[in-house]
């Protein structure tokens, strides 16, 4: 029997110490397929260097940009502070009335994708894997044109820009169909300028819920139910800290998602569903099992 592919990506690597630390050991025991980094923090310098030193003894991993223009964080890129004012990037809601208004600063935020890409070079000495956006930025009106265009530019071509699509009769399946629909809207708008930019794009993806606990192996059962091959899942594993809690309002559900990825129920659900971890943007090969370990995972990496 042929074993699904399944990409499942901890988004927010370099948010938190925590989060950051969650991250590798999910990554060192093979839970992960890979891991989207945050840049414009303040942990990235010492996040990344754990992250570029993590062994790879659990196979190959995609290490992504996870691009940012919400939150408390202020912008890399001198640009974007003269031109918008931005000493701080503007909320999720002032984002999108902006991007709608078609009142975003589209040179200052070249300036500011190159920035965030560039401090993702400085650390690992290469260019991301894949692209994605935090809370989905990548794919509001304006923000996509802005990030094929600077790509482009620039001469790079990841491996894979994240769809957060995906076909609607498998949305209507799962829970949170809404918020669902509403980002298979944004990705097919925006299809048309991201397609050209990478190698290739998703065609499935899945994680979408409200970070509230109502029993998380249940929603990962439900995605796994509902995924193609080559689906992509996202996830937010992180242990939480205080520092962790200053800047973000999800704590809680990181912890539950780390338990359920760590635990033996989740390589359990991936062999029920006849799933298999591989990284997107790599060949076939690169499938392998999840490991179930009989011992907790091991704490302390890096």
């Amino acid at each position: 029997m042929s074993l699904r592919r399944i990409t499942l990506v901890a988004d927010d690597y370099g948010l938190a110490p925590g989060v950051s630390l969650a991250i590798r050991q999910l990554l060192a025991e093979g839970r992960l397929s890979g891991t989207s980094c945050l840049t414009v923090g303040s942990f990235w310098p010492e996040a990344a260097g754990l992250l570029r030193n993590l062994p790879a003894a659990a196979g190959p991993v995609e290490i992504g940009l996870h691009l940012c223009l919400t939150g408390p964080f202020a912008p890399l890129s001198p640009q974007l502070r003269v031109d918008a004012g931005w000493r701080r990037f503007p909320s999720l809601a002032a984002l999108v009335r902006l991007s709608l208004a078609r009142q975003l600063p589209s040179g200052a935020l070249s300036a500011e994708i190159e920035a965030q890409h560039a401090a993702f070079v400085d650390a690992f000495g290469r260019a991301p894997d894949f692209i994605d956006g935090h809370q989905h930025v990548h794919l509001l009106p304006g923000i996509a044109e802005t990030l094929a265009l600077t790509l482009r530019s620039a001469g790079l071509r990841p491996r894979w820009i994240r769809r957060c699509g995906d076909r609607p009769r498998r949305i209507v399946r799962r829970p949170f169909a809404v918020k669902s629909l509403f980002l298979q809207a944004l990705s097919l708008r925006s299809d048309a300028v991201l397609d050209p930019a990478a190698e290739r794009r998703n065609d499935s993806f899945c994680g979408v819920y409200d970070f509230v606990d109502r029993g998380y192996d249940v929603l990962f059962e439900r995605w796994l139910e509902t995924a193609p091959d080559r689906a992509v899942i996202m996830c937010h594993p992180g242990l939480v800290d205080a520092r962790l809690a200053a800047l973000d309002p999800v704590t809680g559900m990181r912890a539950v998602e780390y338990r359920y990825f760590a635990g033996p129920d989740f390589p359990a659900a991936m062999r029920r569903h006849d799933a298999r971890l591989a990284p997107f943007g790599a060949p076939a090969a690169a499938n392998r099992p999840v490991p179930a370990v009989e011992a907790p995972i091991r704490r302390g990496i890096g």
